[in-house]
């Protein structure tokens, strides 16, 4: 990993982190290479994926502008990385630390879960310099947002406060800053106690959803094995013990 990235893998726990604030977190093609192999990385141990900055000013400004402009990367190499995170299997949590700019607020709005510490702020600036965003990502934040909301982000390059992202669910939380990374790794063991095989099939279903294309057959049986797993014996027993669940997936 260079030291602009770095990736942890623990109980379940997967962590990327983005550290290069000098930079504003923005990624070239050696982070994204990074980012290509870190997911690479996840293996059937992982749970859940965080996704974060070390920096408290800054989640990330995605694609690297300098880059954008002398060609040596473009738009098509960041969606492509973008798209891995969205279609991966387990759910991810996006941390926001700091403010989101560009590319970093479509990365953000492709996990699963966002936390964002108060005080910050999101926008894209795509048409403040005169870039049409990927068409891969308008078509990912239109159908995610919704026409009027991802107007306002792309077409209108608006600023959204912590309070502003709360309320139109850009974000699922705010909390102070000195909570956030305690709170987020709470969030993600709670995620990990939960029945794996479940999670990744309502993952799996939602994901169909949300592109139009839901496979009925797919589905069903999904949510049948689920029925006839293991897990769900263990989970209705915990629940009448009153205890916590030991789900082996299965």
């Amino acid at each position: 990993m260079p030291n602009t990235i770095s990736f942890r893998l623990q109980e379940g726990i997967a962590t990327l982190s983005f550290d290069n604030p000098a930079r504003r977190n923005a990624l070239g093609s050696q982070e994204l290479d990074a980012i290509e192999r870190a997911l690479g990385a996840l293996d059937a141990t992982t749970r859940v994926l965080l996704i974060t900055s070390s920096d408290d000013r800054i989640f990330c400004a995605g694609a690297d502008l300098t880059q954008i402009r002398d060609g040596s990367l473009n738009g098509d190499r960041f969606q492509l990385v973008t798209n891995q995170i969205a279609e991966l299997s387990v759910p991810t949590i996006a941390v926001l630390t700091g403010n989101v700019f560009g590319g970093g607020a479509e990365l953000a709005l492709s996990c699963d879960f966002r936390l964002g510490r108060e005080g910050i702020a999101m926008r894209i600036p795509a048409a403040a310099i005169g870039l049409c965003y990927p068409v891969q990502g308008i078509e990912r934040l239109t159908k995610r947002l919704g026409v009027p909301l991802a107007k306002r982000l792309l077409v209108a390059a608006e600023t959204f406060s912590a309070d502003d992202m709360l309320a139109l669910s850009l974000v699922d939380r705010i909390v102070p800053a000195a909570q956030l990374r305690e709170e987020a790794e709470a969030y993600a063991r709670a995620l990990v106690a939960l029945a794996p095989m479940a999670v990744t099939s309502m993952l799996t279903i939602i994901r169909q959803l949300e592109v139009g294309e839901m496979d009925q057959k797919t589905a069903a049986d999904l949510a049948k094995a689920c029925a006839a797993s293991e897990d769900v014996q263990e989970g209705i027993l915990a629940q009448r013990e009153k205890r916590a669940a030991n789900f082996k997936n299965r």
